[in-house]
C-alpha cells in the first residue's frame, strides 16, 4: 500500500512538507472509500495512495503509467496515443467500469461510449497533490460506473504552488513535453495557472502521433474562517493518430481531434467540529472530430461501391451538468454519518452516432449516505448505500456493508461485501451509426441499438488486512477478493438484418456473466532513510459463462503481476529509481492478441541543484531497459520501444 501523509483529504495539503518519520508516525487520511475523512485502516475498502514525491520518481507521463505502482492495475492502450489502466480484467479498450475523479468531479465522456481515458489526460502529472484508489467496487459512494475500482485525483491546493515552474523532456520517440506554471497568494486567496504540452509517435508500427496541450486554472479562497471555496477551469486539446484502421482494408489512417473543457466550483462550510456542509457544481464538454473518406477500393465489409468514396464519420458533441450537496455530521462519540443529494444531466448530440440532430441524453437524480459505527474500540462497522433515479435505467440501489477488526495496534482485519451496477452509457442506449458514400448511397450500418440492454450488476466479497510495523518501517497491504459480474454488455451482430436497411446492425446485449476470484498484496518497506522498496503481486483466476460468450472474445488478463519499486537517495542531491513489472500472458482484445509473459524495467536518475536563487532538476529516465515490448494489438504488431528521455525542471 502506497501511504502519502494527507492531513484531512477533504481539505488542502498541509503548507508544511510531511517528514518521512511522519508517515509511520502517523496513520494517512483518505476520504475515497466512503467520503467521510478516515485514517486508511478504518476504511472500508483497500485504498493505495500515490502521492506526489512517488509519482515524480516514477517518471510517469501519463496518470495510466503512474497506476503501474497500485496492485491489480495493468496499463497500457489500444494505440500509444490513449493510455488506459483496468483494474484486473480489462473489460473494454476505454476504462468504462473504473469511475475516474478529479477532484471529485467525474471525467468520463458524455458522448461516446463513456471513455475515461481522454479525461485522465486533462490534468498534468505535476499539478497532482495525490492519487488515491480504491481496488474494488464502490457504487454504495458513487452510484453507477465505480463498479471496478475508483481513481480519485486530488490536484495540489494553489496556496502550495504560489511562483513559478518552468519543465521540458526531451527523448526519443518524438518525445517533446513543455510546461509552464504561475501562482500567487495566500493563506486567504490564491490562484494557479498551468500550460502545457505532451508529444510523442507512440507504438512502433501504428499511426498514433500525439499532440496534447493543456490549460488549466484554480483558485482557493478563504471568505471567512468556517468556508472555503475552489474554482476549477481547464481545457485539453488532443490530436492523435487514429492508429490501426487501415490495416482493415476500411476505414483509413487519419487524425482525431478531441476538445475537453470543464468547469467546476466547491463550496465547504465547517458548521462544528463533526459537522460539514459541502455543495459542489461542474459542468463538463467533450468533443470530437473523428471524420475519413476511404480510398476508392474494395473494402472487406460489403461490395465496392463504383465511383464513390465511403465516408466514416464518429466525431459528436457530449455535456455533462452535475451537483451534489452533502452533509457530515456526527452522532455522539461512536457514530458518524454522511448524507447527500445529487442530479446529473448527460447529453450529447451527433448525426454521425444516432442517426438524429436532435440532444440524445438521460437524468438522474441520487441519494446516498454512510454510516460508521463504533460498536468497540475494536469493531467498526460501515454500512452505506446508494439510490439512483436513472430516467433510461430505472431506480437502482446499491449497499455496502463492512467490518474492520482493530485486532491489535497498527494491524486491521477488514471483511465485507458490497454491490455495484454500471448504467449502460449513451451510445448501448441509442448508437444508430450509419456509413454513407460520397454520393449520399447507405454503405454499412455498423451499430443499431435497440435500447433493451440493461444495466451490468456486480457483487463483491472481500477480505482484507492493513499492517504497520513502525519498528521495521514496514507496512502491509492484502486483499482477497471474489468478484461476480453479471449482465456484461457486448456489441453483437444479430441473425435478422434491421427492416429499414436491410443490412445486419450490431446491437447492445447483456450477453455474459464473469467471475473473477483471487487475491493481491502490497508491501512497503524502508530499511535505511534512504532506501524504500515496494512490492505488488495479484494472482487471479477468471471464468467467462461460454455458453454465450466465444472463447476468441474472451478478455483474458494475466493470472499473476509482480511490481517491484526501488527509490534510493544515493546523495543529497541525487536520487535512483527502479521499477521492474513482470506480468503474465494475457489478452487486451481478442484472442489472436495472446501477449506471452512479459517483463519491464524503467529505470530514472535525478539530480537537484541550484540555478542562480532557483531550486533545479534534471533526470534521465529508460522506460523498458530491456528493449521493445509487445502492446496491446500483437497481431499488428504493436510495439512499445524504449524510451530514453531528459526532462529539466526549474522552480522560479
Amino acid at each position: 500500500m502506497c501511504f502519502a501523509v494527507a492531513g484531512t483529504a477533504a481539505a488542502r495539503a498541509d503548507v508544511r512538507t510531511p517528514s518521512e518519520d511522519d508517515y509511520y508516525a502517523n496513520i494517512p487520511v483518505v476520504l475515497t472509500a466512503s467520503r467521510l475523512e478516515q485514517p486508511l485502516n478504518e476504511a472500508p475498502g483497500a485504498i493505495t495512495v500515490v502521492d506526489r514525491k512517488t509519482i515524480r520518481q516514477s517518471g510517469a507521463r501519463t496518470v495510466a503509467e503512474v497506476l503501474r505502482l497500485v496492485p491489480g492495475y495493468v496499463s497500457s492502450g489500444w494505440n500509444g496515443a490513449n493510455p488506459l489502466a483496468a483494474y484486473h480484467v480489462p473489460l473494454d479498450d476505454f476504462g468504462t467500469r473504473n469511475l475516474v475523479l478529479i477532484d471529485g468531479r467525474s471525467i468520463y465522456s458524455s458522448a461516446y461510449l463513456g471513455d475515461t481515458h481522454r479525461g485522465m489526460m486533462g490534468v498534468m502529472l505535476e499539478d497532482i497533490e495525490r492519487i488515491e484508489v480504491l481496488r474494488g467496487a464502490n457504487s454504495a459512494a458513487y452510484g453507477a460506473n465505480a463498479m471496478f475500482g475508483v481513481i480519485n485525483i486530488i490536484t495540489r491546493h494553489s496556496a502550495d504552488t504560489v511562483g513559478g515552474e518552468l519543465g521540458v523532456t526531451l527523448g526519443n520517440d518524438g518525445i517533446f513535453d513543455k510546461r509552464a506554471r504561475v501562482g500567487a497568494g495566500n493563506e486567504v486567496a490564491s490562484f494557479r495557472l498551468s500550460a502545457g504540452e505532451q508529444r510523442d509517435t507512440g507504438y512502433e508500427n501504428a499511426y498514433d502521433n500525439k499532440r496534447l496541450s493543456q490549460l488549466n486554472g484554480r483558485m482557493d479562497l478563504r471568505p471567512s474562517s468556517v468556508d472555503e471555496v475552489m474554482l476549477a477551469s481547464g481545457v485539453s486539446y488532443l490530436a492523435a493518430g487514429e492508429g490501426y484502421s487501415a490495416t482493415d482494408d476500411g476505414n483509413p489512417y487519419h487524425t482525431i481531434h478531441s476538445r475537453d473543457m470543464y468547469l467546476q466550483v466547491d463550496w465547504r462550510r465547517q458548521l462544528a467540529d463533526s459537522d460539514e456542509l459541502k455543495v459542489s457544481a461542474s459542468f463538463m464538454e467533450d468533443r470530437k472530430k473523428d471524420y475519413a473518406l476511404s480510398p476508392n477500393r474494395k473494402l472487406t465489409s460489403s461490395p465496392p461501391v463504383p465511383g464513390a468514396s465511403v465516408i466514416w464519420d464518429y466525431g459528436a458533441l457530449g455535456r455533462r451538468t452535475n451537483v451534489e450537496a452533502q452533509r457530515r455530521f456526527g452522532l455522539g462519540n461512536t457514530v458518524r454519518a454522511l448524507v447527500g443529494l445529487g442530479f446529473k444531466d448527460e447529453r450529447a448530440k451527433s448525426e454521425a452516432l444516432y442517426n438524429n440532430t436532435a440532444w440524445q441524453s438521460f437524468q438522474e437524480a441520487r441519494a446516498f449516505g454512510t454510516v460508521e459505527w463504533r460498536m468497540t474500540p475494536q469493531w467498526l462497522f460501515n454500512a452505506g448505500l446508494f439510490v439512483g433515479n436513472h430516467s433510461l435505467a430505472g431506480t437502482y440501489a446499491t449497499p455496502r456493508l463492512m467490518a474492520n477488526w482493530l485486532l491489535a495496534p497498527g494491524h486491521t482485519l477488514r471483511f465485507g461485501a458490497t454491490e455495484s451496477v454500471r448504467a449502460p452509457n449513451l451510445s448501448e442506449y441509442v448508437a444508430d451509426i450509419r456509413h454513407y458514400t460520397t454520393d449520399g448511397a447507405l454503405y454499412q450500418h455498423e451499430y443499431a441499438a435497440t435500447g433493451k440492454v440493461q444495466p451490468e450488476k456486480l457483487k463483491s466479497i472481500e477480505l482484507g488486512y492493513v499492517g504497520r510495523l513502525p519498528d521495521y518501517r514496514l507496512t502491509f497491504d492484502v486483499r482477497l477478493f471474489r468478484e461476480q459480474l453479471d449482465d456484461f454488455i457486448v456489441a453483437r451482430l444479430p441473425s435478422q438484418r434491421h427492416r429499414e436497411t436491410g443490412k445486419r446492425a450490431r446491437d447492445y446485449l447483456n450477453y455474459t456473466d464473469l467471475l473473477v476470484t483471487g487475491g493481491e498484496y502490497q508491501i512497503r518497506w524502508k530499511p535505511a532513510g534512504d532506501t524504500e522498496l515496494w512490492l505488488n503481486q495479484t494472482f487471479t483466476e477468471t471464468k467467462w459463462d461460454n455458453v454465450n460468450y466465444q472463447i476468441s472474445d474472451e478478455r483474458r488478463p494475466p493470472r499473476h503481476h509482480t511490481t517491484i519499486a526501488w527509490f534510493q537517495r544515493l546523495t543529497q542531491q541525487l536520487e535512483l529509481s527502479v521499477i521492474h513489472e513482470r506480468l503474465g500472458g494475457m489478452t487486451w482484445r481478442y484472442d489472436r492478441d495472446w501477449m506471452p509473459f512479459s517483463y519491464r524495467t524503467d529505470v530514472r536518475l535525478a539530480r537537484t541543484f541550484r540555478l542562480a536563487d532557483s531550486k533545479a532538476e534534471a533526470a534521465l529516465t529508460v522506460q523498458s531497459l530491456e528493449g521493445d515490448q509487445d502492446a496491446f494489438l500483437v497481431s499488428r504488431g504493436f510495439e512499445l520501444s524504449r524510451r530514453v528521455f531528459v526532462t529539466l525542471k526549474l522552480e522560479i
